[in-house]
C-alpha cells in the first residue's frame, strides 16, 4: 500500500504539474478532521498568455461519443479576450462544436461575456487539454507548435481529460448549454480581485490600492459581484458557487469536489468516464489510467471518483491498481472486486476505512487494492471493447452485486506504449517510505498561470493582438 500511495503521488505530481512544492497531506479518513473546502495557497504565477481559440480534430470519439472535432480555448482571460472569442465564435459557432477550456483564469468580466455568447449559441462546454500534433504539451513553445495553433483549419490534435479550469475560466464554462467536466479535470474558484488604475497625462499608469480609493473600490467590487451573481443565476447554476468562491482569498484556490460540481448544477451526469490515457512522470514511470465518476450512496447523491492505474510489473504482465472513492454508506465495509479482463480475472479486495486524498477529490475517501494481469489479456479486452468490474459487499451478502463496464477507448494504444516500456527496460522504483508512517500525497495548490498557448492570441490573423489592461479578475 505504501508503495502505491507513493506511485499515486507521482501521478498527482504529473496530473497537477503546477502543484510544485506541495506539502505532505495524506491522512487516514477515520482520524482526519473535516476539511472539505479548505483552500490552498496559490503557486507563484508564470507570465500570462492571452486567451486563444482554435479548431482541433482528433480520432473518432476523441472528445466523446460521436465527437472528433472541438474548439480549444487556452490561456488567460485578458481584457481583449471577449472581443477575440466573440469574433471567433461568430465564424465557427454555427457548427455547434463543443468548446473545451484549459485556463488559469483572468478577467471575470471577459469570461462572463464569453459565457453569455456560448449560451446564446447553445454550445456545449467542458474542460480538457488540447495537444496539437507537433506539440509536446500544452506549454510547448516550439515554432512547430506555434505554427500548428495558427492554422485557420482544424489542427490534428490529442484531446486529454487531465485539465484545469480555474478562477474566471469557471464562469465561462458554466455558460455552456450543457457542461462536461471529465473525471480527471478540476475546477478551481476563489474570490475576485478588483484593481483601480489612474492614467497620467504623460501616459504613466498607477494602480491604486483599496486604501487610496476605498469608497470607489468598494463600489466597483460590489458591482462586479452583483454582475457575477446575476450571470450565475441566468445560467441556471446554484448561487452557492459564488458564495463558495467569495469565502476563498484571491491568493488561494479551492477545487470543487465532485459532489459540489453536481450539487451546484455544473455537471450532474450520474456516470462519466475518461478514455485510457498515458502519463509519463518526471521519474520516468509510465502509467496508463482511466478515471470515472459515479453517483452512488443511498440517495445517489454521493458523486465519487475512482481510478484504474496500469503500470509495469514484468515484461509480460502489468500491475492493475484500483483506487475507489467510497460513498457515505460504504465506509467500513469489506468489498471484493473482480476485473474481467479478457479471460483473466483480476481479484481485488479492500476494507472501506480508506484514506482521505484531497489532492484527488476534496473531502473524498479512497480505498485501493491491486493485482497483476498479462498484457495478452489486456489486449484481448481492448479488442473485445469492455472490461467488466463486479463488486460484492461481504457484509451485505444478499445485496445485488454492482456491475460496472469500463470502455476501452485508448487502451490498445496505451498498452502498446506500456508494454514496450516494460520490455525495453525495468523501470526505476518510484520510491518507498516507512510502512509505519502515512506516505505523502501532494496537497492542492492553485495552478500557475501556465503558458498554455505560447504564441499568444491569434484566433485569426486579421484580429491581431490587443493591448492588455488590468481589469477585474
Amino acid at each position: 500500500m505504501a508503495h502505491w500511495l507513493v506511485m499515486l503521488a507521482v501521478v498527482l505530481a504529473f496530473w497537477t504539474a503546477a502543484d510544485a512544492g506541495a506539502q505532505p497531506r495524506a491522512q487516514k479518513a477515520q482520524k482526519a478532521e473535516p476539511q472539505k473546502g479548505q483552500a490552498q495557497k496559490k503557486a507563484a504565477p508564470a507570465p500570462e498568455v492571452p486567451l486563444h481559440l482554435y479548431l482541433a480534430k482528433g480520432e473518432p470519439n476523441a472528445c466523446g461519443e460521436g465527437c472528433s472535432e472541438w474548439i480549444a480555448v487556452e490561456g488567460s482571460f485578458d481584457s481583449g479576450a471577449a472581443g477575440r472569442a466573440q469574433a471567433f465564435l461568430r465564424r465557427h459557432g454555427a457548427r455547434k462544436l463543443p468548446v473545451y477550456f484549459h485556463s488559469p483564469g483572468g478577467s471575470g468580466n471577459a469570461a462572463i461575456a464569453i459565457g453569455r455568447q456560448l449560451r446564446q449559441l447553445g454550445l456545449t462546454t467542458g474542460v480538457a487539454k488540447t495537444v496539437p500534433r507537433g506539440c509536446a504539451s500544452t506549454s510547448d513553445q516550439s515554432d512547430a507548435c506555434r505554427t500548428a495553433k495558427r492554422s485557420p483549419q482544424p489542427v490534428a490534435a490529442e484531446w486529454r481529460p487531465d485539465a484545469n479550469c480555474s478562477s474566471a475560466c469557471v464562469w465561462a464554462v458554466i455558460g455552456g448549454k450543457a457542461r462536461h467536466v471529465p473525471a480527471a479535470a478540476r475546477l478551481g474558484v476563489h474570490s475576485p480581485k478588483f484593481t483601480v488604475t489612474r492614467t497620467f497625462s504623460d501616459g504613466r499608469v498607477q494602480q491604486l490600492s483599496a486604501k487610496q480609493f476605498s469608497s470607489f473600490h468598494r463600489t466597483k467590487a460590489a458591482e462586479h459581484i452583483a454582475l457575477t451573481r446575476s450571470y450565475i443565476r441566468d445560467m441556471g447554476i446554484d448561487g452557492g458557487l459564488l458564495e463558495t468562491a467569495l469565502k476563498v482569498p484571491h491568493e488561494s484556490i479551492h477545487y470543487l469536489s465532485r459532489d459540489q460540481i453536481a450539487a451546484l448544477g455544473i455537471d450532474r451526469r450520474e456516470y462519466t468516464e475518461t478514455h485510457w490515457f498515458i502519463a509519463q512522470t518526471s521519474s520516468s514511470t509510465t502509467l496508463l489510467s482511466k478515471w470515472f465518476v459515479e453517483a452512488r450512496g443511498a440517495d445517489r447523491k454521493d458523486y465519487r471518483l475512482s481510478i484504474v492505474l496500469l503500470s509495469c510489473s514484468q515484461p509480460q504482465r502489468a500491475t492493475i491498481r484500483y483506487w475507489r472513492g467510497l460513498a457515505s454508506d460504504e465506509l467500513g465495509r469489506r468489498v471484493n472486486a473482480i476485473f474481467s479482463i479478457g479471460k483473466h480475472k483480476a481479484r481485488l479486495s479492500w476494507t472501506g476505512n480508506g484514506t482521505r486524498l484531497d489532492a484527488l477529490d476534496n473531502g473524498a475517501v479512497f480505498a485501493s487494492s491491486s493485482d497483476t494481469v498479462p498484457f495478452d489479456e489486456l489486449e484481448a479486452a481492448a479488442a473485445h471493447g469492455a472490461i467488466g468490474v463486479i463488486e460484492t459487499d461481504q457484509i451485505a451478502v444478499a445485496a445485488r452485486p454492482r456491475v460496472i463496464e469500463l470502455g476501452t477507448q485508448g487502451l490498445a494504444e496505451g498498452i502498446k506504449v506500456l508494454r514496450d516500456k516494460c520490455t525495453a527496460s525495468a523501470q526505476p522504483a518510484p520510491g518507498w517510505v516507512d510502512g509505519t508512517q502515512a506516505p505523502w500525497v501532494p496537497a492542492q495548490t492553485a495552478p500557475q498561470s501556465f503558458p498554455s498557448t505560447p504564441y499568444g492570441a491569434f484566433p485569426a490573423p486579421e484580429l491581431g493582438l490587443e493591448k492588455r489592461n488590468k481589469t477585474a479578475k
